[in-house]
């Protein structure tokens, strides 16, 4: 009741409300747009040096394009251009990402939805292995034809490795193919599919996720055409390849889809953006599963109209333990509705400023100032192949335990950023698991965007640390010892200290390196403080460099409205 009293101020005290939303109103970083028609998007360590990378899959349906990387600069910033691409190009849709073959590297799966001549030619799903911390330049895996918008990474067969889902169709010309799996195989996958449903879909994307809860993952299908559709997992983790649920409600056109729960105490549920370009009432749909899952049901929750919905996120982003809903549109802002008993109160909390054709968000601790460790202790009642951890943005697993003893990670696996395990050995009732992991407390929101004229936007989250002080050891003669406020409104004030009698100065500079401010501060020795006023500077995120003769230190902080 408090949190909808709160939301019913928002024209009365906006201040109130927002500070509920730990972020700015406009991007903190946005990459240069290069052209790109930026669609799938993953968050991971592809180099492996313990900091999250950016993957971002180009093209759409527009023109054949790059899987570019960002890397980390680890302390959570990130070039303005891609410091990896592809040699390949092709119409890439979504990205899926993890540790295919279990060699130790995060893998990457593209969907394809076009072939090389564009519309009437079907595109493919192919997989870039990591070779020991970058990702091979042409994918060595490339599947049959068929036409694919988005995958997704998990275990369809309870062998506790990661088989590649496929979401299938082409809905502008009402081309319906079946949904497929490719089984991992050892690290391999056949090139046509070893499970097809038995029914052909207009699918736009496709989640792994427990609906019916009996300890196996099943396969969420949605569409545009079509129904959206459930295929549930037997007792031993193999998916059905007929449907068991279907969507019941007319003209349905779903772009995109994320699983889970609302708190911990809720049901399952699915949630997926309407687009109506093509029909239907553009809102999003929550459907929630309540045991034992129907043949078919109607939403359980409705939005106010989105219109062209696209990118839909659950993630904690409030502070209150229930999940917030995260979604996008085109040519719309991104929106964060909060989490109120078994749904998402429609009001929204937070709208940000900026707008962009939004093809996919996610949220990671990029500059890892917040992972919070964690130990799940579960005495299980039945036998299970796969696990679901309480906290929905998993940063890192650390350890799992049967039984008291360590096993090795190659008898489990799981999707980066999913909060569920799968085990190659099903565990039995009566055993207990440990799982040690670091999950996301105040992630950063990441965004893919298609408009050719803008970049991916990151909204660092104003909770995190944003001054990263680069002190050499054994150096004082020059240090910067704070900035505050944090973040920063209409000023910053810098704390430092000068050991010898140089001429000091600072300047700021965007994170496109261009210098938005310089400042003479004279002959200083010892300890200093300097209030430094930033009137007329867009919000976002700088660095400051306090200089000293040849010698100079950086911090970074984010200017908010």
């Amino acid at each position: 009741m408090m949190k909808r009293t709160i939301l019913l101020l928002l024209f009365i005290l906006p201040i109130v409300a927002y500070s509920q939303i730990p972020f700015g109103l406009q991007p903190s970083f946005e990459t240069n747009p290069n052209g790109h028609y930026s669609t799938g998007l993953g968050i991971a360590d592809i180099n492996n040096d313990g900091w999250k990378d950016i993957i971002i899959a180009n093209g759409n349906d527009m023109q054949r394009q790059r899987l570019v990387v960002y890397y980390n600069r680890g302390d959570g910033t990130f070039n303005a251009d891609p410091d990896w691409q592809s040699d390949d190009i092709d119409y890439h849709g979504h990205l899926a990402a993890g540790d295919i073959n279990k060699d130790g590297y995060v893998d990457i799966a593209v969907s394809v939805y076009l072939g090389a001549g564009g519309f009437g030619h079907p595109g493919k799903v192919k997989i870039y292995f990591n070779q020991g911390g970058e990702l091979e330049g042409t994918p060595s895996w490339v599947s049959e034809p068929l036409y694919s918008f988005s995958c997704a990474l998990g275990d369809a067969d309870g062998d506790g490795d990661l088989d590649l889902a496929v979401a299938c169709g082409e809905p502008y010309h009402s081309i319906y193919e079946p949904g497929r799996i490719f089984y991992n195989i050892d690290g391999s996958f056949n090139t046509t599919a070893d499970w097809q449903s038995n029914i052909a879909m207009g699918a736009m994307d496709v989640a792994f996720g427990d609906v019916d809860r009996n300890g196996f993952p099943d396969l969420i299908f949605v569409c545009q055409e079509t129904d959206n559709y459930v295929f549930l997992a037997d007792d031993m983790g193999n998916i059905d390849e007929e449907w068991d649920w279907y969507s019941d409600h007319p003209d349905n056109y779903m772009n995109s889809v994320d699983f889970g729960r609302v708190h911990n105490a809720s049901f399952p549920c699915f949630v997926s953006t309407g687009n109506d370009q093509l029909g239907g009432d553009g809102k999003i749909k929550q459907f929630t599963f309540v045991p034992p899952v129907p043949q078919h049901s109607v939403p359980t929750w409705e939005s106010n109209q989105v219109g062209y919905g696209s990118g839909i996120l659950i993630a904690e982003v409030s502070g209150d333990e229930y999940m917030d809903l995260l979604y996008g549109s085109w040519w719309g802002p991104l929106t964060i509705l909060t989490g109120v008993c078994d749904f998402w109160d429609p009001i929204p909390a937070y709208t940000a400023l900026e707008t962009s054709v939004v093809e996919a968000i996610m949220m990671s601790d990029l500059g890892r100032f917040n992972y919070q460790p964690h130990t799940a202790t579960m005495k299980l009642i039945a036998k299970v192949g796969t696990i679901v951890l309480e906290h929905q943005q998993v940063e890192r697993i650390n350890g799992v335990f049967v039984n008291g003893l360590l096993i090795d990670k190659s008898e489990y696996c799981h999707a980066e950023m999913s909060n569920a395990i799968s085990f190659k050995n099903h565990i039995m009732p009566g055993s207990m698991v440990v799982v040690e992991y670091d999950y996301m407390k105040h992630g950063d929101i990441v965004i893919s965007n298609w408009d050719p004229g803008k970049g991916n936007f990151i909204y660092y989250n104003d909770n995190n640390p944003v001054g990263i002080v680069e002190v050499p050891a054994g150096q004082t003669t020059l240090e910067i010892r704070g900035l505050s406020p944090v973040p920063a409104r209409e000023y910053i004030e810098l704390s430092y200290y000068s050991g010898d009698m140089h001429g000091l100065s600072l300047s700021i500079h965007n994170m496109l390196g261009e210098r938005v401010l310089y400042r003479e501060l004279g002959s200083i020795q010892g300890a200093g403080r300097e209030r430094i006023g930033l009137q007329g500077l867009p919000a976002g995120q700088y660095n400051l460099s306090l200089h000293a003769g040849n010698t100079s230190r950086q911090a970074r902080f984010v200017l908010t409205p």
